[in-house]
This record gives structure tokens, C-alpha cells and sequence, in this order.
């Protein structure tokens, strides 16, 4: 099947994809609004949680099964693009919430429906088209685009389900032996989509920058059942597909051979020192990553320099894929050849490809923050008194530093299972455990494997969940009182 063909069908697929993923963050965002105060964080744990778990071990899990549908193309079709629409659905939702609000009161909307049948100046097209545009796409056209661009983009469940994407078709092809020059051309019907949707997502990011107020919901007194019954089928539905069916089969299946594995020195060994290799890349290109969106976006940043920032986060919205190929072709010149064995490509490729995500987090958390609280925990950690300075770095580490740290834990757990750009980039010797269980994935499902899956993701969550106390403590102690200018205006 030639290029422009499966772009074609992944244009469809990503279309349908996106479609219903506005739809389910409606239903989503209504059902949270009207939840109590007490359900409301298990809500959202639920729904963020698929994408949380890595596409690697997703589409690992499920690959058996398609598999077997492999003279049922309809059927593997519903269930690969059922598990990308549970993984793009809550990034949707986070940017629903926090989109801008519609422009058209309640009150101004129901006056349009009365008089829209007198005959009246406001009952013709223009001007109601004008109350549509206003009202529904300024919040749901930059979050569409979003999704289309998500679904657009996967790979590693596509490549492992054996589904017909043109990330899968250029990664394959330039794996085989074609020149990465040559590559590049076959990426220009990809890019041309792609940059159509990317205005679409940084007007997003622009809103999101822009609205200090985007919490505040207006709450509907009006329950409707069956978008209730429709929003928790869903969340049962990408729970159960994305969560505990990878989890689980990767967790019983790793248990049965877990003890052969650790037996054998050499395979461990191996397994840790790849592992040790991708939580170096995740950790200096998170930490680098949210220091430049720190930089670009902080409180007191002029507009020139936030909107060069968002200008910046134009390469990693391009993809994975793209990206990767696009610092390779330039790594590959006779100016920078001589970097191209080294890690600084892929370093580049991975903090290109994490700040706009960082940047995303950023405006998230920047949103929640108690600017009064934060000005009084630096007031007190200023006190000339022992503990009451310390009692201040607490309350610093408890409003911003407990968020900066899971923030950046995300972000290199993002990088630390990404397959394209160190599959491309990244030197021979530092292979990352993704590369590596990529390529065996692709022979079937064993014991031996999920085992050394379920090693390869319990190393950062375990060191992330150890590593918390002693950041904790370091924050407290070496806290930056130099932040205090920023409230003081």
C-alpha cells in the first residue's frame, strides 16, 4: 500500500477518532461539574489514568489479539482506534476544562432561540452563525485539533497491532536502510497536515495562557441521564482496555518468569543497564524541559518572550517521528557529524519533543496556584527563626515543589518509554530497554518478556517513589528565597 494511501486511511481513522473524543469530553466535563467534592478526584484518576500507562505495554498486550483478527480488518480496525481514543480522551478533557469559555451567556443564548423564529435581525444566518462560532468552536475547534493530532501521530500501538499508519510506514521504511534525506521527502504530506491543526493547538495553549479563571465551571442544575450512563460506560470501557488489561497481563504473566530472569546475571544485568540508560536521557531532558518553560513562561516573562516560547513548541508538536528525522538529517552534515555518536542528538530530540508538553503542565499547575498563599510560605521561610523557616519551606514544597516534582516525574517517564527518537538518534551503546523491548515485542507474547517488561517500568517508578523523600528534604532545606520579588508589585 503506497503512502498516500495509508495517510489517507489515518486521516480517516484520526478523524472519527478525534470526532468522538470532542463528543466524550463533553459528556466528560458535564459529569465532572456535576459530581460532589468527594468523588471528584477518584473521577479524575480514572480518567487519567490510560495515559499513564505506556503505548509500548498497551500495544503489547493486545497485540495477540489482533493477531487473530487478522481476517477480520474491521474488527482489529475498532479495537485499535477503541484504545487510541481511551489514551487522547483525557488530554481533551484537561484542555475542555480549561479552554476558553464559550463568549455567549446562558441568558443571550435563550433570547437567540426566542426571537429566532420572529423574523427578527438576530434570526438571520450571519448572526447565527456568529452565536454558533462564539459559543461552541472558540472552545471546541483547538481541542479537536489537539486530539486529531494525538490519533494522528502514535506509533508504538500501531506498529505492534500491525495497523495500517504512515508513522509505521516511514519508520519501517527508514529502518530498512533508506537514506534519512530521502525520508524527509516522504514526510512533507504528513507535515502540510499537520500544519494546519498546529494554529489550532497553540491558539489553545495561547487561551490557556491567557485565562487565569478557566476553573470556574458553570454548573447545570439539569441532570441528563443518559450522558451520564454514556460518560461512565466510557471510563469502564478505557479502565478496563487500557489499564488493567496491559497492567494485569503484564503483572501475572512478568510474576511466572520473574525469578528465571533474575536468575540469569547476564539478562539482568543487560535489562538494568538499558534501563539505567533511558532513565538518564528521561531524567536530564525533563529536568531541562521544564526549566525552559519555566524560563519562557514565568509570572513576571513579557509577552514577547511567552510567545517566542510558544513558537518553540512547534518542533515537538510535530511528532515523535518527524522530529527525530528531522535532527538526524541535520546531524548527518558534514557540520555536525561529528555529534551524531554522541548523546547530544537525542538529548535535543527529547527536550524538543517534552517542552511543549512541558509548557502544558506548566500553564496547568501555574493556573492553580495561590499566588497569597505563596507569597505568605515566603514570608516565612524568610524569618530569621530556625523553624519557623523551615515550617515555610514545608509549606513552599507542599504548594509548588510537590507539583514541580511529579511534574518533571511525568515527563521523563513520557521520554524514558519512547521508541522513535532513540531508536533514531540515540548512540549504539546507550540503548534505551523501549528500543530494545520494541524489537522483541514485535515475536509474540512469552513469560520471559513480560517479565523484563514488568522490570523495565517498575525501575522509574520505583525510583521516582525513592527519590521523593530526599527532593523533599532538599527543597525544604535549600528553598529559593529569591522568589519573593515576583509577589512584590
Amino acid at each position: 500500500m503506497s503512502l498516500s494511501t495509508i495517510c489517507g486511511v489515518t486521516v480517516l481513522r484520526s478523524l472519527i477518532i478525534s470526532l468522538i473524543g470532542v463528543f466524550l469530553c463533553q459528556r466528560l466535563s458535564a459529569l465532572i461539574d456535576r459530581s460532589e467534592t468527594r468523588y471528584t478526584l477518584f473521577l479524575w484518576f480514572l480518567i487519567l489514568a490510560p495515559i499513564l500507562v505506556p503505548e509500548l505495554i498497551i500495544g503489547y498486550a493486545w497485540s495477540l489479539l489482533t493477531t487473530q483478527l487478522i481476517h477480520y480488518p474491521i474488527l482489529a480496525e475498532v479495537v485499535y482506534s477503541t484504545l487510541v481514543l481511551s489514551r487522547v480522551v483525557p488530554v481533551g478533557l484537561i484542555c475542555y476544562q480549561m479552554a476558553a469559555q464559550p463568549q455567549i451567556s446562558g441568558e443571550a443564548d435563550f433570547i437567540r432561540k426566542s426571537a429566532s423564529k420572529t423574523g427578527t435581525e438576530i434570526s438571520r444566518v450571519p448572526v447565527q452563525w456568529s452565536f454558533f462560532l462564539r459559543k461552541t468552536l472558540v472552545r471546541i475547534l483547538p481541542v479537536w485539533c489537539l486530539l486529531f493530532l494525538l490519533a494522528f501521530q502514535e506509533f508504538e500501538i500501531a506498529s505492534l497491532l500491525y495497523m495500517n499508519s504512515w508513522t509505521v510506514w516511514i519508520f519501517d521504511v527508514q529502518a530498512g536502510g533508506v537514506p534519512v534525506r530521502e525520508t524527509l521527502v516522504y514526510l512533507i504530506g504528513p507535515l502540510i497536515i499537520e500544519a494546519l491543526l498546529l494554529a489550532g493547538v497553540l491558539y489553545l495553549l495561547r487561551c490557556l495562557e491567557q485565562r487565569p479563571d478557566y476553573l470556574q465551571q458553570h454548573r447545570n442544575s439539569k441532570v441528563n441521564r443518559w450522558r451520564q450512563i454514556l460518560a461512565v460506560c466510557y471510563l469502564a470501557v478505557a479502565t478496563c482496555c487500557v489499564v488493567l488489561v496491559p497492567l494485569g497481563m503484564l503483572g501475572w504473566g512478568g510474576l511466572i518468569s520473574l525469578k528465571s530472569v533474575l536468575q540469569n546475571r547476564l539478562q539482568i544485568m543487560g535489562t538494568l543497564q538499558e534501563c539505567s540508560w533511558g532513565l538518564l536521557y528521561a531524567t536530564t531532558s525533563g529536568i531541562a524541559a521544564w526549566g525552559l518553560a519555566t524560563c519562557f513562561f514565568n509570572r513576571r516573562q513579557s509577552h514577547l518572550i511567552k510567545l517566542v516560547g510558544l513558537i518553540c513548541c512547534i518542533p515537538g508538536l510535530l511528532g515523535s517521528l518527524t522530529l527525530a528525522l528531522v535532527i538526524a538529517s541535520f546531524f548527518l552534515t558534514q557540520t555536525g557529524n561529528w555529534l551524531y555518536g554522541t548523546p547530544v542528538p537525542v538529548l535535543m530530540g527529547f527536550v524538543l519533543y517534552l517542552f511543549p508538553r512541558a509548557v502544558f503542565l506548566k500553564l496547568v499547575f501555574q493556573k492553580q496556584e495561590d499566588t497569597d498563599s505563596l507569597f505568605l510560605a515566603h514570608l516565612l521561610n524568610r524569618s530569621t527563626c530556625p523553624h519557623q523557616a523551615e515550617n515555610g519551606g514545608r509549606l513552599l514544597w507542599v504548594s509548588r515543589g510537590r507539583m514541580q516534582y511529579w511534574a518533571v516525574a511525568v515527563l521523563a517517564f513520557w521520554v524514558y518509554w519512547d521508541v522513535t527518537i532513540s531508536s533514531i538518534l540515540a548512540p549504539g551503546s546507550g540503548m534505551t530497554s523501549a528500543v530494545r523491548l520494541y524489537g522483541l515485542m514485535h515475536y509474540g507474547q512469552t513469560s520471559v518478556l513480560s517479565a523484563i517488561s514488568l522490570i523495565s517500568c517498575c525501575v522509574p517508578v520505583l525510583l521516582a517513589l525513592i527519590l521523593f523523600p530526599v527532593v523533599r528534604n532538599v527543597w525544604i532545606r535549600f528553598s529559593n528565597q529569591s522568589e519573593l520579588k515576583q509577589f512584590v508589585s
